[in-house]
């Protein structure tokens, strides 16, 4: 999976996957990871998969009502952010929810999507079997993310680490063009 450009012809990200039941504490670890990963020099993104589905935008505003009147696509920026909601007739994948990242972050850290099976997994099942189980392929978090140790948030933050570094011959070549 080294150096995928994607379509936009640039470097896609690194991607691990937090999948669990409701509440098993998707998005506390998700909440704990991120500064542990920037602290060590990584741009992180997310995706948050809403497989009930999702609005981005409070009624009555302009971008809400270009998208009420038909519109396929709205864009909304401003000085330091971005937003885009496009209408798909199915789902995206992953990868092509990843395109406007690629270039802008190192890794992102996806929130649901258990069907993927692409990217490596931090898969949480609270109160089933030891605290915190990990291979090079996936990692297996056996409490509440919030109850979780300093020792093993830098485990799990190792892990993540290591899928990047799996793309860092890519990031060197990249480097002396």
């Amino acid at each position: 999976m080294c150096c995928d450009s994607g379509r936009s012809g640039k470097k896609q990200p690194g991607v691990v996957r937090v999948v669990g039941a409701s509440d098993s504490g998707k998005t506390t670890l998700i909440e704990r990871l991120i500064p542990r990963l920037r602290a060590t020099g990584i741009r992180v993104g997310t995706v948050k998969h809403a497989h009930h589905g999702f609005e981005t935008d409070r009624p009555g505003t302009d971008s809400w009502r270009h998208a009420h009147a038909g519109a396929e696509a709205v864009a909304v920026i401003s000085p330091e952010r971005a937003a885009w909601v496009l209408r798909t007739p199915e789902e995206l994948s992953v990868d092509l929810a990843l395109e406007p990242m690629a270039g802008r972050v190192d890794l992102v850290l996806v929130e649901g999507c258990k069907r993927d099976a692409a990217h490596p997994p931090i898969q949480l099942e609270p109160g089933t079997g030891e605290r915190l189980e990990i291979s090079a392929d996936a990692c297996r978090v056996g409490v509440h993310p919030g109850t979780l140790l300093p020792a093993e948030l830098e485990q799990i933050t190792t892990f993540c680490v290591s899928v990047l570094r799996e793309r860092e011959p890519c990031r060197q070549s990249s480097a002396r063009q």
